[in-house]
């Protein structure tokens, strides 16, 4: 897809962080965007700062009518669509597996998963009907690794992926004109990973520093974890230098993007412990 002036995107989750970060790119360019996000004043307030080519709406993309009303007014606003970036996501809670609260998997599949599938139904037959555009899917790396104590997030990303990965193959098999990315990034300097950006700054006896404590498992100490925190933190880029590499990836028709690359090796060491199974099973 080669995108330029005169079309029209629509993005969740754009009120801030990455979300933000591409409606600012895209108005850049030309673009209308239709922006959702939950809450209305955040929302709009980054519309305004964007001009009249940006549209505000407010909802939550778990609830399947908030994304069929979203297609039926930018229809009928702009009688197009061209770029669906499917971004909101929230990170959950961080216990362990068996005592993650029922009502935190709820949400966070609710809005990471779920409303990135309410946004392929609402989108895509319009999409199919035009004979044009493509969807961005915003997953994470950690929708090719994981870690301790982000099963859920991990959970919903890995799913994100898999969702991507069939709707470019079905795409396909209908003759879809019609393309799909999938984007993983890692560390984004954005809002919803500012505390654990700001993890390696903490200080013996702070709030931050007696909750990290609080947080780890026992025999690891906090300065072992800020110590390796420091390490991560240092890969992160900037949200718009992540709208830049996704954004390259959908005009090279690329389902993969992967913003930051890999992150110590996580999602590569993953593959090579499904290759070395499968070559044991032969």
């Amino acid at each position: 897809m080669r995108i330029e002036s005169g079309q029209v995107a629509v993005i969740t989750g754009a009120a801030q962080g990455i979300g933000a970060a591409f409606a600012a790119e895209l108005t850049a360019r030309g673009l209308s965007v239709v922006l959702l996000d939950l809450v209305r004043e955040s929302v709009e307030r980054t519309a305004a700062e964007l001009g009249e080519r940006a549209v505000a709406v407010a909802g939550d993309v778990s609830e399947p009518e908030v994304l069929a009303d979203l297609a039926k007014q930018t229809l009928d606003r702009f009688g197009r669509v061209d770029l669906v970036i499917n971004n909101a996501g929230i990170r959950g809670s961080g216990e362990p597996v068996w005592e993650m609260p029922a009502e935190q998997w709820d949400r966070v599949l609710g809005v990471n998963l779920l409303g990135v599938v309410n946004g392929i139904r609402a989108f895509v037959p319009h999409l199919i009907e035009a004979g044009r555009g493509h969807v961005v899917n915003v997953a994470s790396l950690a929708g090719l690794s994981g870690a301790p104590r982000q099963s859920a997030y991990a959970a919903s990303k890995h799913a994100v992926v898999a969702v991507s990965e069939i709707l470019a193959g079905e795409l396909d098999q209908v003759g879809a004109a019609v393309g799909v990315t999938v984007a993983c990034p890692g560390f984004v300097d954005t809002p919803l990973v500012a505390d654990l950006l700001a993890a390696p700054k903490a200080e013996p006896g702070s709030q931050a520093y007696e909750s990290l404590a609080r947080g780890l498992p026992a025999g690891r100490s906090v300065e072992e974890f800020l110590e390796q925190m420091s390490a991560l933190v240092s890969t992160a880029i900037s949200a718009p230098t992540a709208v830049e590499r996704i954004l390259r990836a959908v005009e090279n028709d690329e389902l993969y993007a992967l913003p930051n690359g890999d992150l110590e090796d996580t999602a590569r060491d993953r593959a090579h412990r499904v290759l070395s199974a499968l070559e044991r099973a032969e």
